[in-house]
């Protein structure tokens, strides 16, 4: 099983950022989320999230999905990770040890985030 993103349900209301927080820190903190909601300062209503995997960022947009290899650009340089916080934290682990599965799914309000079998 994996985590599946539809970004076109994404309304950034950060509670996929709390429920993984609270699954990494045992507190609603979004500072170690392995998930990341975010808005375009470009464009209105833009919202996308981000997931770091064991090997790949997903970056879930409205015009679609995209996977990147951890550690490589689409030029093939290395990733800063001082440009990209969300590189030093945790990858999912499907909230490893929760019977009812991933928290971030369970709290999505739209079904943005679900499991992918």
């Amino acid at each position: 099983m994996k985590l599946g993103v539809d970004p076109l349900k994404c309304i950034e209301c950060g509670l996929c950022e709390l429920a993984c927080g609270y699954h990494w820190d045992d507190a609603l903190s979004m500072i170690a989320a392995s998930v990341v909601a975010y808005r375009s300062r470009e464009k209105k209503n833009y919202f996308g999230v981000l997931l770091k995997t064991e090997e790949n960022l997903i970056l879930g947009r409205p015009e679609g999905i995209e996977v990147q290899k951890i550690g490589v650009t689409a030029e093939g340089s290395t990733q800063d990770p001082s440009a990209k916080p969300i590189l030093l934290r945790e990858p999912c682990n499907l909230c490893q040890g929760f019977e009812d599965g991933p928290l971030c799914v369970r709290f999505c309000p739209t079904g943005c985030l679900y499991l992918d079998t």
